[in-house]
């Protein structure tokens, strides 16, 4: 059943197909290549990539696995209209990852997994982002001494050297 192209769920296909090709080519893959990964003909994933196809979770899925991307951040990207979400997760996987931290969480303290407070959640996942501008801060700050030590000693003159020597 093909939707008008106005109706939510065409909106949603368009969006989908738009994901799909932005990992897809993020990947340096081919159509043929992820077909193959997913296990279906080369026609049948062209129409799913043209967004020819009802949404198909299971589609998504086989796909995040051929390339290596993140199933629930594809999914999160057509949800919130943000389709660059699973580009800047597919290595990461932090959308699935948080969603089997969740899992864990509740089969650990069963549904009173609901009544946490999102004050906590929010403080929570502000804790991480600091982590994680640490580690970027971290990061920067060691390229930046390499490449700072690095000029330093392209620019000494070679002279120098030759006068220790004598």
């Amino acid at each position: 059943m093909v939707a008008h192209p106005k109706t939510p769920l065409a909106r949603q296909r368009r969006l989908l197909s738009k994901i799909l090709k932005l990992v897809r080519q993020e990947r340096h893959m081919t159509a043929a290549q992820v077909a193959a990964g997913m296990g279906v003909s080369l026609r049948t994933y062209q129409d799913f990539e043209a967004g020819r196809r009802d949404y198909d979770f299971d589609k998504v899925r086989r796909f995040a696995k051929a390339t290596r991307s993140d199933a629930t951040s594809i999914h999160l990207g057509v949800q919130y209209h943000w389709p660059e979400l699973p580009v800047l997760m597919m290595d990461n996987k932090m959308a699935t990852a948080f969603f089997i931290l969740t899992r864990d969480l509740h089969t650990e303290i069963g549904p009173r997994l609901s009544r946490v407070p999102p004050g906590l959640l929010v403080s929570g996942y502000r804790q991480i982002g600091d982590e994680i501008r640490k580690l970027f801060e971290r990061q920067d700050a060691s390229a930046e001494d390499y490449i700072e030590r690095a000029i330093a000693k392209t620019y000494e003159d070679p002279d120098d050297d030759a006068d220790e020597e004598r």
